[in-house]
């Protein structure tokens, strides 16, 4: 069964905002910032991963206007998720590979490559593709949907760990939230400063409201 995000909002529990899918007492609806890119954003998220309250998707997709969310396992292309035509030559998705294919490339902190590694301009990308789960959920979207192999890949190699803390354990410590991947990517592909800003504030609200509730 595939959900849009607004199928999604209809499944969770009445003592969950429908629009930022956080219990009602720690929503940050109040404190998203709306913003619009000139790059695309299509995030497919992991039925399971729709369901975690530290999940970072759904604040992201609401501070981007014009993103696109959708919650499945697979869909049959690109322009199918999206809900629109598009071209995958434009688009880059972020690539998980592994510890030894990412040692294949130069350690850059953000580099667009191709199937083969070969360096693209980054002013040749259009839209960009998240997958959102743990690694095994990541990793099962990727398989299920072929069509991300027409895509380019973005390779991020951050200097810095991932604001999470000890809040949520992340496989490999170049890792960031889903939320923060996109917040650097787009920040690289030269949108406004005042995206990145705000992706990182709302971020930064919610391990704050999240760390909290851990506590009591």
């Amino acid at each position: 069964m595939l959900l849009t995000a607004a199928e999604m909002e209809t499944s969770i529990s009445k003592s969950k905002c429908p629009e930022c899918w956080k219990s009602l007492e720690l929503c940050l609806c109040s404190e998203i910032k709306n913003q619009s890119t000139k790059i695309q954003v299509l995030i497919l998220q992991h039925p399971q991963e729709a369901r975690n309250p530290l999940t970072t998707a759904r604040l992201a997709s609401a501070t981007l206007k014009g993103s696109a969310h959708r919650v499945g396992l697979n869909w049959r292309s690109l322009s199918a998720a999206l809900g629109h035509p598009a071209e995958a030559k434009d688009w880059a998705v972020l690539f998980l590979g592994t510890l030894k294919t990412s040692q294949k490339l130069p350690s850059l902190p953000f580099q667009v490559v191709t199937q083969k590694g070969a360096p693209v301009p980054k002013e040749l990308i259009k839209g960009i593709v998240i997958l959102d789960g743990n690694w095994k959920q990541s990793k099962t979207l990727w398989w299920r949907n072929s069509w991300l192999l027409k895509l380019k890949r973005i390779v991020l190699n951050p200097t810095i760990p991932s604001d999470w803390g000890t809040l949520r354990k992340q496989p490999r410590i170049e890792c960031l939230s889903t939320i923060e991947s996109i917040s650097f990517s787009l920040a690289q592909l030269n949108e406004s400063p005042e995206v990145s800003k705000a992706l990182d504030s709302i971020f930064k609200k919610h391990v704050e409201s999240m760390t909290l509730a851990k506590q009591l």
